[in-house]
């Protein structure tokens, strides 16, 4: 039933509507109030995705750096103050990007900005609409650097960062991060998207966010409420959702790390990029193993003391250098 409502839904949108496709979506929406509003939601997402524009890979010899300097600030969470943990920021890296694009009758010059937070950091971000991207270890985002004059707040991100979105709706803001695209409807959310990673997630705080995949802009968008969170598995291109606490959301910002059912292999690789650490696993079985674990702000060591013991390794630390030995494969 869902599937043949978005199906004459797109119809509509397409200019392709039959009529036995028109009396099916009139009767639908005059079935509720809440069918309007979905579908007024459906529509302004597809006027949105329209205005998104092609994602540019920018190549090495188009990029021109300019250095910027900034301090190292250390600020806390905007609404986990409770907590009473400051986070430790440190903006890293700044630059402006020259991508040239042509065509037969012109050239055309767009300019990016790219923020990169480099392992061991956490960076804080103001954009110029006063919308806020905090960006995790090993993580970079980069936007046009006119970014007022375009028709959406496009922004590219590699890696995962927290946002808080000041909400206009003549522009919106849309984050491309690997298979998915997020569309905000004014809101601060969640996502992570790590070229290592075998999963990229969207998770919402406050608001409410549209996601579609990538390269299939008839996919039926999954809306997230506060709480809500969805999953792309790269294995197999599947979407899962599921709930966690709202109030759990980006808890990375203030030094703690969350685990649900996560592979051991990626737990270390996200350990690498906190502490700015390199593992040697090269003598570590783990195949099969999944972990979910909370860690609130625990050092590297207490952490790889509860490692070691539920998947029974052993470590040995040589400078930066961590060698994992051991473990055991889980059926």
């Amino acid at each position: 039933m869902e599937d043949q409502i978005w199906n004459n839904i797109i119809k509509r949108l397409t200019g392709v509507e039959t009529e036995e496709s028109k009396l099916f979506l009139d009767q639908w929406l005059n079935a509720s109030e809440e069918n309007v509003r979905f579908y007024e939601e459906a529509e302004q997402l597809w006027k949105w995705t329209g205005l998104l524009p092609a994602a540019k890979k920018i190549a090495e010899a188009n990029i021109i750096i300019h250095p910027a300097a900034e301090q190292s600030k250390r600020k806390s969470f905007k609404g986990m103050i409770r907590y009473g943990i400051a986070a430790s920021l440190a903006v890293v890296t700044s630059l402006s990007v020259y991508y040239l694009s042509k065509s037969k009758s012109d050239v055309t010059e767009t300019v990016y900005t790219v923020h990169k937070a480099l392992n061991g950091k956490v960076m804080k971000v103001t954009l110029p609409d006063s919308s806020t991207i905090w960006l995790n270890a090993g993580s970079e985002v980069s936007y046009p650097k006119d970014f007022h004059a375009q028709q959406t707040r496009a922004i590219q991100l590699t890696g995962e960062a927290f946002f808080e979105v000041t909400h206009n709706e003549k522009q919106p803001f849309v984050v491309e991060s690997g298979n998915l695209k997020t569309i905000v409807y004014g809101t601060s959310f969640n996502v992570s998207s790590y070229q290592d990673s075998q999963q990229s997630s969207v998770t919402v705080k406050t608001g409410k966010v549209g996601v579609l995949l990538k390269e299939d802009s008839l996919s039926k968008p999954t809306m997230l409420l506060p709480g809500n969170r969805l999953v792309y598995h790269r294995d197999n291109g599947k979407l899962e959702t599921g709930n966690i606490y709202a109030d759990e959301v980006a808890t990375w910002i203030i030094g703690d790390l969350v685990f649900d059912q996560a592979a051991p292999k990626e737990v270390f690789a996200t350990l690498e990029r906190k502490f700015d650490v390199e593992f040697n696993l090269n003598n570590a079985s783990f195949d099969g193993c999944k972990l979910t674990a909370k860690f609130p702000n625990q050092s590297l060591k207490t952490i790889l003391t509860a490692l070691s013991a539920s998947l029974h390794i052993k470590v040995n630390e040589h400078g930066k250098t961590i060698e994992i030995i051991g473990g055991q494969p889980c059926k």
